[in-house]
């Protein structure tokens, strides 16, 4: 296998994907060797409408084709997740300081990322300043500050 033991998805990795953006073929080949995947029940919603903003309500379908096809399971978000998630918004949220990057869903990813101590598979630069560690540069990837924090193959430790 030669992958993570397990992650967390961001909606940014599977709309990178779904896009056939120049990530897409490494996330899914890193994705589809780590042994359990998860997405935050939440980010699946916004996954949901960025695919049909994106792509139109057709590719539904195709989106839940590809989760289904990477075994990633949906994690649930309860009333003990409500913490988590707003110790994470005061520090990382947008509007929560000049230096915050994440919106609403980017924090449902890392509320699911710290509570589970796993790592996070995304595309961008939100996330380097929170405590998540960041999966594909654990599998040895580089990222291209140049380009939005992409995953370069090029760029491989």
């Amino acid at each position: 296998m030669n992958g993570l033991e397990a992650g967390v998805v961001d909606s940014s990795a599977l709309i990178c994907i779904a896009k056939s953006e120049p990530a897409a073929g490494m996330f899914l080949l890193e994705m589809g060797k780590t042994g359990k995947l998860y997405l935050a029940a939440p980010t699946y919603a916004e996954v949901i409408l960025a695919t049909m903003s994106l792509q139109g309500g057709h590719a539904i379908d195709a989106m839940d084709g590809l989760i289904a096809s990477l075994k990633i399971e949906t994690a649930d978000f309860s009333g003990d997740d409500i913490l988590v998630y707003k110790n994470a918004a005061m520090k990382y949220h947008v509007k929560s300081k000049p230096s915050g990057s994440l919106n609403m869903g980017d924090l449902f990813s890392l509320q699911l990322a710290m509570k589970m101590n796993l790592p996070l598979f995304f595309q961008g630069k939100d996330f380097l300043k929170t405590p998540v560690k960041n999966a594909m540069k654990m599998l040895g990837y580089e990222m291209n500050e140049d380009n939005l924090g992409v995953p370069t193959v090029h760029g491989k430790i």
